[in-house]
């Protein structure tokens, strides 16, 4: 039984190494540079997004 029980506990330290590898892999970095980028999509899709709203309520005669 001593020896079912240490089978399992290595098991479990391989499956927990895997998960923490794959954890690790998981959180994607980006540059400063592609930071930058999406800062500058996003300022853009948000604008863009302004004037459709302020253009639907302009032809809905709200202002």
């Amino acid at each position: 039984m001593h020896q079912n029980e240490t089978k399992q506990q290595f098991e479990m330290y391989e499956l927990d190494e895997r998960m923490r590898e794959a954890h690790k892999d998981a959180q994607r970095v980006i540059s400063r540079k592609e930071a930058a980028q999406m800062k500058v999509a996003n300022a853009i899709v948000a604008g863009a997004l302004v004037v459709l709203v302020g253009g639907l309520l302009f032809l809905l005669d709200v202002f």
